[in-house]
């Protein structure tokens, strides 16, 4: 018993001590000044839109984005969408705004709904845009946003640029606060250009990549738009770039049930997709739960020296506490909220327990269910058949 006791602390404690790692790696690439964003080229902004929650706050964010030459394109499935009344008031009442366009998709047969509504707006791409970006509407980005996230594509050798997000709740719910603290745990994680994934939220890429790779294609019959286009860049020997200071805001607020299903979606879509990225997951997101049930185990029956191991974890996970609130003020994100502070810093165990049950809820299904409807995957990644009409 001692022996397992010890080579579980040792594992949990190598796992803490990489993770502490990371996290500093990341404040010591943002705490200096950041790189003045210099290249500029003619740009258009692909948003795909459902609903209308965080349009409000989207809309007065890309109002304020310090870019000279951009447009805007809101893909929309149908008028009947709650966002396209709020986005029509929104640009007739609004003098200081980039040029805008709504586009109605209509309703998907072969893609994800989102996809489909991604193809429909590149259908409206005009002979001048140079750069493609590609957003989500639950975003709120900072002025320098577009500027920061289109300047590494003035290099020859950047394909594709992505950024990453970071949670921040929107209410002080227990559910909220416990996502937040889960999602914080990899925002922050190394994305070395070698295996870098994209994240739809925020990516650009040049227009002539974009045919090269033949995109339009890989999307066909696709749910997901970043993983699709990563797996594109790779077999064409791209590679996607992901700049540290590119963290984005994104408001949230679930509700237990809203939680689960974010967060199995979220792992059951890389399992699919990336299973290798996925078993890496498995190892970061199932060594915590297991350290800690050593630790009050050597605190119970087993050698008492092991609690130091516990105390050196319980300090560490501390430090990259305070490491990843330097960051977001550093970034200009938003502070935590009070309930999601005390969640992160002490009760680390039971969300990190919330966080292992649900990442392991994905290991078993193809089938999706999101935005309203419900899609079938095979092992490619590809809709086995059209979706189901939204609920």
């Amino acid at each position: 018993m001692a022996v397992l006791l010890e080579a579980m602390v040792a594992i949990w404690l190598a796992e803490t001590v990489l993770a502490t790692f990371a996290v500093w790696h990341y404040w010591r690439a943002v705490r200096g000044p950041l790189t003045a964003p210099r290249f500029r080229a003619p740009t258009v902004v692909i948003i795909p839109v459902r609903g209308a929650d965080n349009l409000p706050g989207l809309w007065r964010a890309l109002c304020a984005q310090q870019f000279p030459d951009w447009r805007l394109i809101f893909a929309l499935e149908a008028e009947s969408d709650p966002a396209f009344p709020l986005l029509t008031r929104f640009i007739a009442a609004t003098r200081e705004r980039p040029d805008t366009e709504l586009v109605i998709a209509g309703a998907a047969t072969r893609s994800g709904q989102k996809i489909h509504n991604q193809l429909a707006a590149l259908a409206r791409l005009r002979p001048r845009d140079t750069i493609i970006v590609f957003a989500d509407a639950d975003i709120v980005p900072q002025p320098d946003w577009l500027a920061r996230l289109v300047h590494p594509l003035g290099r020859d050798d950047v394909e594709i640029v992505s950024g990453w997000r970071w949670l921040t709740a929107a209410d002080d719910g227990l559910a909220t606060a416990f996502v937040c603290a889960a999602h914080a745990s990899f925002s922050l994680a190394p994305r070395p250009r070698a295996w870098a994934l994209a994240w739809g939220g925020s990516m650009a890429l040049r227009r002539r990549y974009l045919d090269a790779i033949d995109l339009r294609a890989w999307w066909h019959d696709a749910l997901l738009d970043d993983l699709r286009l990563t797996r594109a860049a790779w077999t064409a020997g791209g590679a996607v770039l992901g700049p540290s200071p590119l963290l984005l805001r994104s408001p949230v607020r679930y509700d237990w049930r809203g939680a689960g299903a974010f967060i199995r979606r979220q792992y059951l879509l890389v399992r699919i997709h990336m299973p290798g990225y996925w078993a890496i997951a498995a190892a970061a997101v199932t060594i915590p739960p297991f350290g800690w049930a050593a630790a009050i185990g050597a605190g119970l029956v087993g050698p008492r020296y092991l609690l130091s191991g516990f105390a050196l974890a319980i300090a560490l996970h501390q430090y990259r506490v305070a490491l990843r609130r330097r960051v977001a003020s550093r970034l200009w994100l938003d502070p935590p909220k009070r309930r999601q502070r005390v969640i992160d810093r002490c009760a680390v165990p039971a969300w990190q327990l919330f966080h292992a049950a649900l990442f392991w809820s994905s290991a078993f299904g193809r089938t999706i269910h999101w935005g309203g409807r419900t899609y079938r995957l095979d092992r490619a990644g590809k809709l086995r058949s059209p979706p189901a009409s939204a609920a």
